[in-house]
């Protein structure tokens, strides 16, 4: 991971500051950026497990923790460079969030200001809205609707026993 978030950095336009990968709290913009697009996600990938009729709170990867949604955060992983960073990066490269839409909190925290939020969340629907190509579906569905089918496949893999989960690749 850390070579993930050290490319990541990179791809940043350098007026948000972006050390390492640092949460709870939040120590600069980007991880502000990162961790409010990855609860954004997991909120998401939680909603499709749910309507798939999976327990998002039974994973396979993230270790089974009360109060955490493991097999959300297990299917979050094929869609966190996707839709989450790919939306970090598009609002930061763009400018269309600058130094200016962050507030520093108790403890060193930074958040969005109230204008921010406005900015990312709409960027972000709009990602989730975006269709992209699923062989299943065998035509474009939006990012939700992908999630849904891939919570689908993975109920399939759970209740067949076998172990042909297949994880989505975006072409």
């Amino acid at each position: 991971s850390r070579v993930y978030f050290d490319a990541l950095k990179r791809a940043l336009r350098a007026d948000l500051s972006f050390e390492k990968r640092t949460r709870r709290p939040p120590r600069d913009e980007a991880n502000a950026l990162l961790s409010f697009a990855y609860t954004l996600l997991t909120n998401a990938v939680f909603t499709a497990c749910e309507v798939a009729g999976l327990d998002a709170y039974d994973g396979f990867f993230h270790a089974d923790k009360y109060g955490r949604p493991a097999l959300a955060l297990d299917l979050v992983e094929e869609f966190r460079s996707i839709v989450a960073d790919s939306v970090v990066l598009w609002v930061v490269n763009k400018r269309m969030i600058t130094p200016n839409d962050f507030e520093w909190g108790e403890e060193g925290a930074v958040h969005l200001s109230r204008g921010g939020l406005k900015v990312f969340v709409s960027q972000f629907a709009r990602r989730l809205n975006t269709a992209v190509f699923h062989p299943d579906a065998g035509r474009a569905l939006s990012y939700q609707k992908v999630f849904e089918v891939q919570a689908r496949r993975m109920r399939k893999c759970i209740e067949s026993g076998e172990a042909g989960y297949v994880p989505f690749l975006a072409k």
